[in-house]
């Protein structure tokens, strides 16, 4: 219920940073083509299939240039996975009225095997006009929510910080609903800057709940008075929380919670409320020394659990056998009490593996288990090989769990279509996707150095289809460019230049609509700049960039030049007519 598939090309890149360290990896993205992007997408995707994974929820984080999107969704669908993507506002430039077409086409043309999902981004990375802007799209569109839910402690640290500096500079323009609520949320304190302290905070309440649940039971030994007392000191005033504001903006509805490491207990009611489920991704959260998700108080307040592997680039591969494996070891580590853990046993995680994570993502009618009616979405592994031997009956949950890896996975069908036949891909080369993959990364790695550039010729005409027609892509110091748009309507077409000035500019405030705007204001960051021009009938615009500048000349052919300068981002080159 959570990847990221793009980050293939980017196995072992940061095993040895934090989450905030750790998001280099974006960097590489910005530099596939089209083609290499479908390529690994192809080849994760062949791996979560090889791995008996028939259905996933991607988190398309990839969208610096126009055509990531589709171009995930193509690569997933042609691999034979079913499932859903997330369309991640913060990484898409787009007008917030051009980005609600643009997902009602996506919705009607992958109807049939993927539906799209809204990611606002994480606020302890984005404002809340950026969050608040996807917000509204989804709404509008009623399209469900995923995202990033304290992830680690230092993203509640930058969720405070970021909060209480947005405060200072427009709570004064805020209304008096809003303006009270934000002074309400940064009341609770900022945690502290050293986690381990954290984390014992968060260790001594779970200890004081398990303690109070389990006092009666036969088999556990129960806190003395001075324990308590000694626990009870760490248990003091909550730390902020992001689950309060997206509450605030009703967001919170079946919201697919992803991580939620640090879910402070007063959260709990929250998510059960709002029938919210955590998506578990603890090779992720370990690889990235985020912490131990609290899947006992997840358990005890009914809110349903689910297994994402997240993307390759924090566990360095697709495997839902590792991932139900360390999700088992997280539970015994975190509580260390037997009596507790027993309760969250093996069929636990085998659940959390099929029907749950079905049932999140609203399909639980269609897969997650194998019945009469169902989508035939079985997995067939073998017994006759070491790995998943002695073969002893009883034994065979937990050792799926604990000794079963994708090479025991013989055959696995996805909606009764064969994908996998004796281990070994139906529809495509392993070793030609793998080849495939060690190839691009190596082209990357040389363009993050060297850059690229981007050439664009396009002639507008009276047959060109809709009222408008844009291209934008994130472009690097190192890069070059080189666009031309030629008007050979009868009418004149209206060029809109942006530059975000941000790496992650599609929430940002040259392009979202007025009700954002008008509630959450926000300024365009130094420089950003949203220019128009006016080609008329016949005329042609060129826009340059040399490489190791950050400047761009716009020459309109027997009219102006202008000079503009931008900060590193992405740009948008949009054209409309009416």
């Amino acid at each position: 219920t959570h990847t990221h598939l793009w980050q293939h090309i980017c196995k072992s890149c940061y095993p040895k940073e934090s989450l905030q360290d750790w998001v280099k990896i974006y960097r590489g993205v910005h530099y596939l083509e089209e083609d290499e992007l479908y390529k690994v997408v192809l080849a994760a995707s062949s791996e979560a299939i090889l791995s008996g994974i028939t259905t996933v929820l991607d988190y398309a984080s990839l969208a610096f240039n126009d055509y990531g999107f589709e171009t995930n969704i193509r690569a997933i669908k042609d691999a034979g996975l079913d499932g859903d993507v997330v369309w991640h506002n913060p990484s898409i430039f787009l007008p917030d009225y051009i980005k609600r077409i643009e997902i009602e086409a996506y919705v009607n043309k992958y109807r049939d095997q993927l539906s799209i999902w809204m990611g606002p981004g994480p606020l302890s990375f984005h404002s809340i006009p950026q969050v608040y802007s996807a917000l509204v799209i989804a709404q509008s569109l009623k399209m469900r929510l995923t995202e990033h839910l304290m992830e680690n402690n230092q993203e509640q640290k930058d969720f405070y910080d970021r909060t209480q500096a947005y405060f200072k500079d427009y709570g004064s323009r805020l209304d008096r609903k809003d303006s009270d609520f934000l002074r309400t949320l940064l009341a609770d304190r900022r945690p502290s800057d050293v986690n381990s302290y954290e984390q014992l905070i968060q260790q001594a309440r779970s200890t004081l709940l398990t303690d109070s649940i389990l006092r009666n039971n036969p088999d556990y030994k129960p806190l003395t008075d001075q324990e308590k007392q000694a626990l009870r000191a760490f248990a003091r005033t909550p730390t902020i929380s992001p689950v309060p504001l997206l509450n605030y903006f009703s967001a919170l509805d079946k919201f697919l919670s992803i991580h939620s490491v640090w879910v402070r207990p007063e959260d709990m009611p929250v998510l059960k409320r709002n029938g919210m489920s955590v998506s578990h991704n603890p090779e992720s959260n370990l690889y990235l020394s985020s912490g131990l998700a609290p899947i006992q108080d997840f358990q005890r307040n009914g809110i349903p659990l689910h297994i994402g592997t997240d993307g390759a680039a924090s566990n360095d591969g697709i495997n839902f056998f590792s991932a139900m494996r360390e999700m088992w070891n997280v539970v015994k580590i975190r509580a260390l009490n037997t009596t507790w853990s027993k309760d969250f046993d093996e069929w636990s995680v085998l659940q959390a593996a099929t029907i749950n994570g079905a049932g999140a993502l609203g399909v639980g009618k269609q897969t997650g288990s194998i019945e009469v009616g169902k989508e035939a979405d079985i997995s067939l592994l073998s017994l006759k090989e070491l790995g998943l031997s002695p073969a002893i009956e009883n034994r065979l949950p937990a050792m799926i769990i604990y000794s079963a890896a994708p090479r025991n996975v013989k055959y696995v069908l996805s909606n009764g279509r064969i994908k996998v036949e004796n281990g070994i891909l139906k529809d495509y080369d392993e070793n030609r996707l793998a080849t495939d993959l060690t190839n691009i990364v190596t082209v990357t790695e040389q363009r993050l150095i060297e850059g690229k550039t981007w050439i664009l010729n396009e002639t507008i005409t009276d047959a060109t289809s809709g009222k408008y027609w844009y291209r934008y892509r994130s472009v690097r110091t190192a890069d070059s460019l080189l666009l031309t748009i030629t008007n050979s309507r009868q009418s004149s077409v209206f060029v809109k230049f942006f530059s975000s000035a941000a790496t992650f500019g599609g929430g940002g405030p040259l392009v979202v609509d007025g009700i954002v705007k008008n509630r959450f204001p926000e300024d365009a960051p130094e420089g950003s700049f949203a220019k128009m021009y006016e080609l008329r009938a016949g005329q042609v615009i060129q826009i340059k960039k040399a490489r190791k500048v950050n400047n761009y000349e716009v020459l309109i052919r027997g009219g102006e030049r202008e000079e503009l300068k931008s900060k590193i981002g992405q740009v948008l080159l949009l054209c409309e007519w009416r």
